[in-house]
């Protein structure tokens, strides 16, 4: 994902034939983004995603459908101000006619194709991402 006024955002990377197992994204402090648990189906993902806001969890962003792996989403705080993501219906690719994409992401369908979800925007950029980890990594001694 990238948009002409940031430049390079985010790059997804795959173990399977699922579009993305795990994503960089720029961000601005070393920190986990959000952890991500895939439901069975849509019918689980907005029950899921019903029973969370209803307990009470701050809903950053969503529902809505990404395009970069066309799968459902909905973002959530958890006690810890942790970033949790609701989904499902993750693409599943075919090696041989797949080419990768690059999105513009300042098109609102690219973050949101049914146009559902609240605009991400900078609050909800920065909202989403965590405290700076300090311990991710440090060097050992020489």
């Amino acid at each position: 994902l990238g948009s002409p006024h940031m430049g390079e955002v985010m790059h997804f990377m795959r173990i399977s034939s699922q579009h993305h197992s795990m994503a960089i994204a720029r961000g601005p402090h070393t920190a986990l983004h959000h952890v991500s648990f895939e439901m069975r189906g849509i019918d689980e993902y907005m029950r899921g995603s019903g029973r969370v806001m209803r307990a009470g969890f701050r809903k950053i962003w969503g529902p809505g459908r990404h395009m970069a792996g066309d799968n459902t989403f909905t973002y959530f705080l958890d006690p810890h101000g942790n970033t949790v993501e609701y989904t499902t219906e993750l693409e599943c690719l075919d090696e041989d006619t797949w080419h990768p994409h690059v999105y513009d992401f300042s098109q609102p369908e690219v973050s949101d194709q049914w146009g559902t979800a609240n605009p991400m925007n900078e609050l909800v950029a920065e909202e989403s991402f965590n405290d700076p980890d300090r311990g991710v990594f440090v060097a050992p001694p020489v």
